[in-house]
């Protein structure tokens, strides 16, 4: 079992070695060196005591997601009605994509609600805005 490990190492060793610039070589070294801390204090952490929690009751739902749905809503609605119902165009098969456009602008437009109301829905935010840029 020893000599599995060992063997393997020699194997990952004696490959061919990719050269890392300068600044991959720290951000390497800083990745290495926050996983190493692991949140301890003496390891170079700062000391602050975590923010505790607060916590849900189960069932409840937190007010910025629904705010969100909500606004979402009133946008995709009031997009409905103004343009079919007060302006009275009929649906067509070719103007779809620029609906469909509206509509993701809407769903943008929740998603920034919730991340102003709920400060953990940043990463949520950031991933759908990487997304949707990338073409």
């Amino acid at each position: 079992e020893g000599g599995d490990v060992e063997e393997r190492e020699r194997k990952r060793s004696s490959g061919p070695k990719k050269e890392k610039s300068v600044l991959q070589g720290k951000l390497t070294k800083l990745a290495v060196q926050i996983g190493k801390a692991g949140g301890r204090p003496e390891a170079g952490v700062s000391s602050v005591p975590p923010r505790p929690r607060r916590r849900v009751p189960e069932g409840a739902v937190p007010a910025g997601l629904v705010m969100s749905a909500v606004t979402v809503i009133i946008l995709v609605l009031y997009f409905v009605i103004e343009t079919f119902v007060v302006e009275g165009r009929p649906w067509l098969a070719e103007c779809a994509p620029v609906y469909v456009q509206y509509w993701v602008k809407f769903f943008i437009i929740g998603v920034t609600v919730l991340v102003v109301a709920v400060p953990e829905g940043l990463p949520l935010a950031v991933t759908i805005s990487l997304a949707y840029s990338v073409k």
